[in-house]
């Protein structure tokens, strides 16, 4: 049997990139697709826009539009919503690649429950800027490319959703978690998401989080998270100072 993959995609005020996005989950070559879409209360045609393809799929879409504490809290009402074995996350701004679905459940046929994740390829300014595929030997270095995760419902139910704590990094201290209690990742030689540049995740104040969940997690001490905060902070700084983005 086919198993279900639950795919959740977040958003607020996203009309600009929102159709592509939908549009790279309904045009799967794999068919058992629940799609979730989990709104902020939009306040441009985001809504109208997941309604047109809601009642065009009525059988694979379902959306709710309210407010959220952050992106994570909306996260997790998608992950308690879902009901597939396997849960894919897609932002607003990314798409996947068409066999994307299908290479994965092609693979958690033949391994089991794991972590599966790819190649992601990176858009800068709508031109294509690389291809990067990070390995989970890396994790304690940074994340892998979360746009291309596929996670076994089960595994959310054992060790948990997304923390709410942190406002950038909490997909990234979902992976540490779950390397820490020793769950197999298995990575894919195929491209299976585009991801856009420029996004929350590359905000100073994202480098700086990630350089306190480090702390949290042991991973750095008292004085080099203070050292390596205060270097951030001044290059920062100076690339203002100097008119540098």
């Amino acid at each position: 049997m086919s198993p279900l993959v639950s795919i959740i995609t977040v958003c607020y005020n996203s009309q600009k990139h929102i159709e592509q996005t939908i549009q790279s989950v309904v045009n799967q070559t794999y068919a058992p697709i629940e799609y979730i879409l989990v709104d902020g209360k939009s306040t441009d045609q985001t809504v109208p826009i997941i309604e047109r393809y809601a009642r065009q799929f009525p059988d694979r879409i379902r959306y709710i539009s309210e407010p959220d504490s952050g992106i994570y809290n909306a996260m997790n009402k998608g992950v308690r919503l879902a009901t597939g074995e396997l849960i894919g996350i897609i932002n607003s701004d990314d798409w996947y690649e068409p066999k994307a679905v299908e290479r994965v459940v092609t693979a958690y046929r033949q391994f089991g429950p794991a972590v599966y994740h790819g190649i992601q390829r990176t858009w800068l300014d709508e031109q294509e800027a690389f291809l990067i595929q990070t390995h989970a030997s890396q994790l304690p270095k940074g994340n892998i490319e979360h746009p291309t995760c596929f996670v076994p419902a089960s595994f959310y139910q054992t060790y948990g959703l997304f923390t709410e704590q942190y406002r950038y990094v909490s997909d990234y201290e979902l992976m540490l978690r779950l390397t820490k209690n020793q769950v197999p990742f298995i990575s894919l030689d195929a491209i299976l998401s585009n991801f856009r540049m420029g996004g929350a995740s590359h905000k100073a104040e994202a480098v700086w989080e990630n350089l306190h969940l480090w702390y949290d997690k042991g991973m750095l001490t008292k004085s080099q998270y203070q050292t390596w905060l205060l270097a951030n902070k001044l290059k920062i700084y100076a690339k203002r100072l100097l008119g540098i983005r």
